[in-house]
């Protein structure tokens, strides 16, 4: 009998004595019957949230069980999926999935790569997702609220019912990748250790907010053995004495041990925090070690080496993830394979367990046995079973009439009516395309809730004007996406109420058409790139095809929408601004437009691919107009024109428009099936800027909403922002009296009159190339 095994007898006859005083307790209790469960947490427990937002785990995920991808890093189920099965509710819902969505047991706010604490590094550079717990929270939170609102019963059937957020379960299991996130960081033991309380300190915040809105019931796993996975291993070389007899990481355990200590220290505060909280913490670490230092026992085998990867020790290169392929003479071979039995396997893909894994894993937490206090999970909802006996060490594991820009303007018009003559027989027997759908890809400037449904709504007043509430949008109604004809656009990431029959909105704020190298917190922009955003287009054409069910295959585009409808395109912007805030100069700004340039012709070319026909896209705006431009990047009085726009940032943005003008050129020769409008936007909106008076608005660079300074736009003071007074919250970005004669909203984006002034200039094709109307944007023989 080894150290471990007189530790587990040791802690077993704890728990018998210990259930001999609260048998009483049992007996009398009423099992829980929990009508939902919330989930928060990493891959351990995403069902699907990551695969959703930035690309889907490809198979041979899923094979075991789903016979498919589905969403989970995994052969099949995880834990969460039998938790909910035990409590008698369906899998659970990725939040993030809007497609086929059935949230009325509960949702999934987990995503692969989720941390405690947000960190510093993109997805794309370290593998740690920006959904941290604190946005997860806020995903809750606005969930909680707006699954409430809906009055259609189609909707209204699918989502929880208001009692539901106090009588649920609330499940987390996050914290290794902070542990894991700190180690590939290059910090030591020591200073992993000592990030531990600060960690603790956001996970304690996050659960206090949650029972602020009602939640009571709190399931928390613990951390797992860090040093027993076989990505850890692979990544952070040990010397010969820190490898365990079992092959573990004994550092990487010791700060997987320290977490949970304190973390059930802090379980233990928590309960006297929160007095109407039941908080049961489940020491998942114990389950693990054991399994994997043991499995030959419990009939599994070679518990270090991941079932499904591509070579080493232990079958895991980062590299080289399970179910990659590589092109071999044309062919997508598959190279990270998976083994032949995964349910004699412990490890699925060196980071995650099998579902067998899982499977064993439930089986010994789901009746208490590794739980404080130990009771079952259907009793995981009474606080008086946390009887007043307490010992720390049990459960423990150790001006002239007209200027240049009106000359401009003339004689772009002059050119189109010249044109228009020629075409107009032609446009007088083109029927009208008629478009079905309408797929749209950008950024704030079209965002009608992506950013809002993934990283937090937007404050009022933004909404005010139109919706009368915050509808998703950054201005204070519709924007120019909103006034094509159709449905207003549904965003993909919203989840809550979809109706896609008519199309998709996979914009997001502060999306950029290159992948940026900063975060979200640490920028602003946002990690959903345009390269992300046809990855979820691309699933959402495939997935939006399979559900079988009327309620939802009625709200999901018909399979030829796909290639009839409308793709349009307003991104670019933040490229240009990004570049400006991370100090490069217009010249290097300049410089970079090709590379740029290139990301979004591959994006155009990849949705043709995929039978994309009839595109309309936007150039570019007078960024050196904007007000929070303006205001971040001051200037010397020879680059500021006559109307106060900054002249170099115009130039780039002119220099961007140019050279985006001659891929569309260029792209209706590759392309020879598609009918490519190019908008120019940034004539219209420099005109309205630069002559608002003429056009009955007023102070264009101003914002309407916002707070101080010559432009009103304060960086930390933004629009809807409020100050705490005396324990009240009173709002100090606040709107301007009548936006109808504003140009700027936000000092950001535009005014819905401002956007519907626009939108009634670009309608009719005065500013396309083709000069086509939009209703005839589907002929390429116009051209």
């Amino acid at each position: 009998m080894d150290a471990y095994q007189h530790k587990l007898i040791s802690k077993l006859s704890s728990i018998i004595f210990l259930t001999t005083l609260i048998i009483p307790y049992l007996l009398a209790s009423k099992q829980c019957d929990f009508p939902a469960v919330f989930n928060f947490g990493d891959s351990n427990s995403d069902t699907g949230g990551l695969s959703a937002a930035f690309g889907p785990a490809p198979p041979p995920h899923g094979e075991t069980f789903f016979h498919h991808p589905a969403g989970r890093y995994c052969d099949g189920r995880l834990i969460v999926d039998f938790i909910a099965q035990s409590v008698g509710l369906p899998y659970l819902h990725a939040y993030l999935d809007s497609i086929a969505p059935n949230f009325t047991h509960g949702a999934n706010f987990a995503t692969a790569g989720s941390t405690i604490r947000t960190q510093n590094t993109t997805l794309f550079q370290s593998g740690f997702s920006p959904i941290s717990l604190n946005v997860q929270f806020w995903e809750f939170s606005q969930f909680r609220t707006r699954s409430q609102l809906p009055k259609n019963p189609v909707f209204k059937n699918l989502l929880p019912k208001e009692e539901y957020f106090s009588k649920g379960l609330y499940t987390f299991d996050i914290g290794q990748n902070d542990l894991t996130a700190a180690y590939f960081s290059g910090m030591t033991t020591d200073e992993v250790i000592a990030a531990v309380p600060d960690i603790l300190k956001h996970f304690s915040e996050i659960v206090k907010d949650i029972y602020g809105q009602g939640g009571r019931s709190f399931w928390i796993h613990n951390t797992a053995p860090i040093g027993c996975l076989p990505y850890v291993l692979e990544r952070l070389p040990l010397r010969t004495p820190e490898v365990d007899r079992y092959g573990c990481g004994s550092p990487f355990n010791s700060v997987a041990k320290y977490f949970n200590e304190k973390l059930k220290e802090l379980v233990v505060q928590l309960r006297k925090d929160l007095p109407l909280a039941a908080l049961t913490y489940v020491d998942i670490y114990s389950v693990k070690h054991n399994l994997i230092t043991h499995a030959k026992k419990y009939g599994f085998e070679h518990p270090l080496v991941a079932c499904c990867g591509h070579g080493g020790k232990y079958n895991f290169n980062p590299k080289i993830g399970c179910g990659a392929t590589k092109n071999i003479n044309g062919t997508a071979v598959l190279i990270g394979k998976p083994c032949k039995n995964p349910s004699v396997r412990v490890s699925w893909d060196g980071v995650h367990f099998t579902e067998a894994a899982n499977k064993w894993i439930f089986n010994q937490i789901v009746d208490g046995a590794f739980s404080d206090p130990p009771l079952p999970l259907r009793l995981a909802c009474h606080r008086e079973a946390h009887i007043p006996y307490h010992n720390p060490s049990l459960f423990t594991t150790s001006s002239p009439l007209m200027d240049n820009n009106q000359l401009k303007l003339i004689s772009k018009l002059s050119c189109t009516i010249f044109l228009a003559a020629l075409i107009i027989p032609c446009i007088s027997a083109l029927k009208h395309c008629d478009f079905p759908a309408v797929f749209n890809f950008g950024d704030s400037n079209s965002d009608t809730g992506g950013f809002s449904a993934t990283f937090g709504q937007a404050f009022p007043p933004n909404g005010e004007t139109f919706f009368h509430h915050p509808a998703g949008r950054y201005s204070d109604g519709r924007l120019i996406v909103d006034f094509i004809g159709l449905p207003y656009l549904h965003a993909y990431l919203d989840s809550i109420a979809p109706n896609f029959t008519h199309g998709a909105n996979f914009a997001t704020a502060g999306s950029t058409i290159r992948s940026q190298n900063t975060t979200l917190s640490q920028s602003g922009f946002s990690p959903i790139s345009l390269n992300v955003q046809s990855r979820e287009f691309s699933q959402f054409r495939s997935r939006s095809q399979l559900p079988t069910n009327p309620v939802f295959k009625n709200l999901l585009p018909k399979e030829e929408y796909f290639s009839q409808g409308l793709y349009t395109f307003d991104i670019g912007q933040n490229d240009l601004t990004a570049a400006y805030f991370s100090g490069m100069t217009t010249d290097e700004i300049i410089a970079a437009v090709p590379d740029i340039l290139n990301h979004f012709s591959k994006i155009v070319k990849e949705i043709y691919r995929q039978g994309g026909r009839s595109f309309w896209i936007h150039n570019t705006a007078p960024i050196g107009c904007l007000p929070y431009v303006l205001e971040r990047l001051p200037l010397r009085t020879p680059e500021v024109d006559r109307y106060g726009c900054g002249s170099p940032f115009n130039s780039a943005a002119q220099y961007f428009n140019e050279k985006l003008m001659e891929l569309v050129v260029q792209l209706r020769n590759d392309l020879p099936l598609a009918a490519l409008t190019y908008v120019d936007i940034y004539s219209v909106k420099l005109n309205l800027i630069t002559h608002a008076k003429k056009y009955g608005f007023e102070h264009p660079l101003v914002a309407c909403c916002g707070h101080g300074g010559k432009y009103n736009f304060n960086q930390k003071v933004g629009c809807g922002a409020t100050k705490n007074i005396s324990g009240t919250a009173v709002l100090i970005g606040k709107p301007c009296k009548n936006p109808s004669v504003r140009v700027s909203w936000d000092g950001v984006h535009f005014t819905e009159a401002a956007n519907k002034w626009i939108f009634n200039q670009i309608v009719d094709g005065a500013f396309s190339d083709p000069p086509l109307p939009l209703r005839l944007a589907c002929y390429r023989e116009a051209q």
